[in-house]
């Protein structure tokens, strides 16, 4: 196979790989409009403001959530997936999970208090939503290591269905409490798809998710997150009026267009770590970021071109002023993509240069901080950062995987 066939085939290997997952995650992503839209019709808009709120609070395990099935892919994508190493993870995934759970129990009441919930079920609830989410988080990624995409897309679409069917039933006849128990049963359901085959995978040797790797991807993938979200609680904090909520609008916007790469990142990533120590490491860094750029970029092409448009359908006329935006934090948006490929290549090969997201998203706080009396003031200083943290994750990146200098390890020759 000739150097330019090589990228080709591994970037529509890769894109094959990943297509279930993306058209599993878009399945879901409208699927979840059209549960709120139901629910929203459904429940008094004082009940569905509480809906809001827990489900709020279920969204924020997201990123370690999201760090422990890096981690897990990250092992499988090594050493593969037997029933012992699921066993394994699953079950100290529970062990850990499971006091936390009890805490949630404990504090039902408070946080029922605080969110002025109808019933202490509606907090409860939170705690076996996590365990589920954690487990399934942990069996996704083991699944997403060796290539299984198939099965995590339908853990996707089954949570979905799920979710669309008794999920709409139970918030029909039971309100907020059986809207929030619909979820759960959906997460279940998700769950059992993606633990069932793990439990059945053949017997073999051993292969932890190890406290320091877990620890490691969660700092990396917390840098991400609070680089591309930062700039969404600035303006909250320091815009006023109406100019607040056009920019909430806008980042929302911005942060929806990245909903699919992501998708293709928990693909690229397992391939980015097996891929390091070959000979073909640059043509994985170049299919990753071709398999992730194009979704990013389709979804910032849509919004660039008619931003008054999407917007018009999503909140109204009333937001029209915030079209120029929209248009700004999509663009920022999708290259920030290529930050998180470049940031998961890094970690992928155990480098520091990972926490590059982190320094700019300190970089981001200041500028905004200094300059923040308009929306396009903010947007300008979330786009210098986002410039900052993609050159240099280009240039602490391509060198190391597109050198021609191998990086697999030189086998050692049995003495003379």
């Amino acid at each position: 196979m000739s150097t330019t066939e090589q990228p080709s085939r591994l970037g529509r290997g890769l894109s094959r790989l990943a297509a279930p997952l993306l058209i599993a995650v878009a399945i879901q992503s409208v699927a979840n409009l059209a549960f709120h839209a139901v629910v929203g019709r459904t429940l008094q808009a004082a009940e569905y403001g509480a809906l809001g709120a827990v489900l709020a609070g279920m969204t924020l395990v997201a990123v370690p959530l999201s760090a422990l099935q890096t981690a897990a892919a990250r092992t499988s994508a090594k050493h593969g997936v037997t029933r012992a190493t699921a066993g394994r993870a699953l079950s100290r995934t529970l062990l850990v999970t499971l006091p936390l759970a009890v805490l949630l129990v404990l504090a039902a009441g408070p946080i029922r208090d605080f969110l002025h919930l109808g019933s202490w079920l509606d907090a409860a609830v939170l705690a076996p939503t996590l365990v589920a989410a954690a487990l399934v988080a942990i069996g996704r990624g083991l699944l997403l290591g060796i290539g299984r995409t198939g099965l995590v897309a339908g853990s996707f679409l089954v949570a979905t269905a799920v979710r669309l069917g008794p999920g709409l039933l139970c918030a029909y006849l039971w309100g907020i409490s059986g809207a929030l128990i619909g979820t759960l049963i959906g997460e279940v359901a998700g769950l059992l798809v993606v633990v069932i085959p793990l439990l059945r995978a053949e017997q073999g040797p051993l292969a932890v998710v190890t406290l320091g790797d877990l620890l490691r991807t969660a700092v990396v993938v917390a840098g991400l997150f609070t680089f591309s979200t930062v700039d969404l609680f600035l303006a909250r904090h320091y815009l006023v009026g109406t100019e607040s909520g056009f920019y909430v609008a806008a980042a929302t916007i911005g942060k929806t267009v990245l909903a699919l790469p992501a998708a293709a990142l928990s693909v690229a990533y397992p391939k980015l770590v097996a891929g390091w120590l070959t000979d073909k490491k640059g043509a994985v860094l170049r299919s990753s970021l071709l398999v992730v750029g194009v979704p990013a970029l389709a979804g910032v092409a849509v919004v660039a071109i008619a931003p008054g448009l999407v917007l018009g359908i999503l909140y109204g006329d009333s937001y029209s002023d915030a079209a120029g935006v929209t248009r700004i934090l999509a663009i920022i948006a999708g290259l920030s993509a290529f930050v998180s490929v470049l940031a998961h290549a890094a970690l992928a090969r155990g480098s520091r240069w990972a926490l590059i997201p982190w320094a700019a998203a300190l970089l981001e706080i200041v500028l905004i901080g200094l300059r923040h009396s308009t929306m396009t003031e903010v947007a300008q200083g979330s786009g210098i950062a986002l410039t900052v943290a993609l050159l240099a994750l280009l240039v602490t990146e391509l060198p190391k995987w597109l050198g021609h200098r191998s990086s697999v390890p030189a086998v050692p020759q049995p003495a003379s």
